[in-house]
């Protein structure tokens, strides 16, 4: 391979990133097979960790993690999830597996927890505005049970600088094609980091994912909440603005203010005037994330474009989005 050839190869994925684990892995089709001792069982999907229903009585949830994931925190976000237990939000409950906690197979940690009998709610204005109420509920329980808090996650855009790196790998992976998207995704980076330097924004703890596919409805009406993988402290607008997009792409966005009432009507704090003001920019910061990081997850130029529209849709309406202030927000 010449110079030249080496110099336009795109940079191999990180060792750490790996698939999601396949029950057709041996390893892992064994483990099944121990856990499930002859009863069905069915891979009932998860974007990061494989997560397979065994219809035992009572059934299970058998969750083999991604290849990054510490033990420490597999085992910390157990501890909090049976903290979670006894408050209003309702988690799957932790179940020992082999007697112990974790199990190791393939280079990955797996756990079992009970299976929730649920339905997802349907995307619309009504489940848009109780997912919020939610959300705040979600907020309100973490900040009673969080201590001790468990170690953080891989989080590859916490900073700007982090975003600013996976732009680079994704150009890279991409090839020179991604360089317009690019030029794109360099200069709104640099707009927000302009204005993130003129606000202060509270950090709590927060789900991380928050959206209806990590919700289910339950026979009473109540929601069970799912997937707290990403569960850290972290500023809380970064969690609803996550949200918002994804009532956005499901097709049940109403007027913000309307989602934003719902959220402070059952969260801890009203939000504040600098996270007004963050507002845009957070909620920017979401598809622009999923542009700087196509090359990572394996997307292309399209995908890519595509994310960035929704950025900078976004954040042409930063006039509008930051003049919100409803009666609760401190003067703080």
């Amino acid at each position: 391979m010449t110079g030249i050839e080496a110099s336009t190869s795109p940079p191999p994925l990180p060792r750490w990133f790996g698939p999601r684990a396949s029950p057709d892995d041996p390893a892992i089709s064994a483990l099944i097979a121990r856990v499930a001792r002859g009863a069905g069982w069915a891979d009932i999907g998860g974007e990061f960790n494989l997560n397979v229903r065994i219809d035992a009585e009572p059934p299970l949830v058998l969750r083999v993690h991604r290849p990054w994931v510490r033990r420490g925190r597999v085992a910390g976000l157990r501890r909090l999830r049976e903290r979670l237990g006894r408050t209003q939000v309702r988690v799957a409950r932790p179940i020992r597996i082999s007697g112990g906690d974790l199990l190791r197979v393939a280079d990955r940690w797996a756990e079992l927890e009970e299976f929730i009998d649920h339905v997802q709610p349907p995307a619309g204005k009504d489940s848009s505005l109780r997912l919020f109420e939610e959300l705040g509920r979600v907020h309100t329980a973490l900040k009673a049970v969080w201590e001790p808090s468990p170690p953080e996650p891989l989080d590859d855009h916490r900073t700007l600088g982090q975003l600013r790196y996976s732009v680079g790998f994704t150009r890279r992976r991409l090839g020179p094609g991604s360089e317009p998207v690019v030029r794109r995704m360099r200069q709104l980076t640099g707009e927000l980091s302009k204005l993130g330097k003129e606000v202060e924004l509270p950090c709590v703890p927060i789900h991380g994912d928050y959206k209806l596919g990590n919700a289910g409805e339950l026979p009473d009406g109540s929601w069970a909440t799912f997937d707290l993988d990403f569960a850290r402290v972290r500023e809380r607008l970064y969690d609803i603005a996550g949200s918002l997009n994804h009532v956005a792409q499901s097709g049940g966005l109403l007027e913000p203010r309307r989602l934003l009432d719902a959220y402070e009507g059952t969260a801890p704090e009203p939000l504040t005037r600098d996270e007004h003001r963050w507002l845009p920019g957070a909620l920017a910061l979401i598809p622009l994330h999923w542009a700087a990081t196509a090359g990572l997850v394996g997307d292309g130029i399209r995908e890519a474009e595509s994310a960035m529209t929704a950025a900078e849709a976004w954040w042409s309406r930063r006039g509008e989005l930051s003049s919100y202030s409803g009666g609760r927000a401190r003067t703080d």
